[in-house]
């Protein structure tokens, strides 16, 4: 056999790239809808909640279930060191909120947008509005800051050999006698 670049010992071959490590298992995607499923039904559930302050109501219940989407989303993501988790939880989220309110009977879980509402309660249009656009947003936002992460994280890693190179000399024949 003669030997040439692509098969020489000393050379070695490089090795082939493989696409499997940049692919989202079906655990990690059964995971992520089940978060997204139980975070985006909690969040419907909470979105609406409010303190009333007199004759104007606070709607702290958009914040909290904004956080818990959030929170879900960020943890699949890095668990999953892949940046198609936080979108597919984020979907999850989106498609539970759409069969909540769909398939409810009455306002369970949204308020009509109309010109009643708006006069009688304002903050809970308000909290609808930003439940319903701010998990889009949310799941963009999520998916750029889970990116930045794992491109820091992997860059810390492949700083690590060179640093521990600069605190070990290398061994010479001479330094193992």
């Amino acid at each position: 056999m003669q030997i040439n670049v692509s098969n020489s010992p000393e050379l070695g071959s490089a090795p082939k790239p493989s696409n499997r490590s940049n692919r989202l298992g079906i655990g990690w995607i059964l995971l992520a809808v089940g978060v997204g499923i139980v975070t985006g039904g909690l969040g419907t559930t909470m979105h609406l909640s409010s303190f009333w302050t007199g004759s104007f109501g606070l709607p702290w219940g958009v914040a909290f279930a904004l956080l818990i989407a959030a929170l879900g989303q960020w943890w699949v993501g890095l668990g999953s060191a892949n940046l198609l988790a936080p979108g597919i939880a984020g979907m999850a989220q989106y498609a539970t909120l759409a069969v909540m309110v769909g398939l409810s009977r009455g306002d369970h879980f949204s308020v009509p947008l109309n010109a009643q509402t708006w006069e009688f309660v304002p903050h809970l249009v308000i909290a609808s509005l930003l439940w319903h656009a701010g998990l889009v947003v949310l799941t963009m936002v999520m998916v750029v800051l889970v990116n930045r992460q794992l491109r820091r994280a992997r860059d810390e890693i492949t700083e690590l050999p060179t640093q521990v190179a600069d605190l070990h000399p290398p061994v010479g024949a001479a330094d193992t006698r």
